[in-house]
């Protein structure tokens, strides 16, 4: 007995392992194809350094998938995703109302150009910040704003005024 298929957005995180995405994305296709599940969208969405290393891994490669699958079958998917060591995260959540319109939208909102990720200006926006002029490095908000507002450096144990004992 056949269930009807229902619409899904799946939201995989991949080790970072190929810039290429056609490459990287294929253990999503195949699993996706396992399943039975009709593709309508799979699209590289970002390849970014994680905050926190996942199973040593401190890139990741995001996929942001739209398909059309038997609620029986995302269970399914989601344990493949799980077996499989190239995948560090799976969300997978069910679209009701999902339109044509919606998905070339998205489409067309973050698409990329062919032939990989751009990984030199990821790195350019990873690479530390110098601090700002006029702020000690790691004395917070405060400071800046004491500096910006030309207050120095005056601390209450500095200000000895009127506070001397003889």
């Amino acid at each position: 007995m056949s269930e009807t298929k229902r619409s899904y957005e799946g939201m995989f995180l991949l080790a970072c392992e190929k810039s290429d995405f056609e490459a990287a994305s294929e253990p999503i296709r195949n699993i996706l194809a396992r399943n039975e599940a009709e593709v309508l969208l799979l699209k590289a969405w970002d390849e970014r350094r994680l905050i926190y290393d996942i199973r040593g891994h401190r890139r990741g490669v995001y996929a942001l998938s739209f398909f059309k699958a038997e609620p029986s079958r995302v269970v399914e998917i989601e344990h493949d995703c799980q077996l499989d060591e190239r995948f560090l995260r799976v969300l997978i959540l069910r679209r009701d109302r999902l339109t044509q319109a919606e998905i070339d939208a998205e489409n067309a909102r973050t698409a990329r150009p062919p032939g990989g990720f751009d990984t030199d200006a990821r790195a350019a926006e990873t690479e530390e910040r110098p601090p700002r002029e006029g702020v000690p490095h790691g004395q917070g908000r405060q400071a800046a704003e004491h500096a910006e507002a030309g207050e120095g450096d005056s601390s209450p144990a500095d200000s000895s005024e009127g506070s001397a004992r003889t």
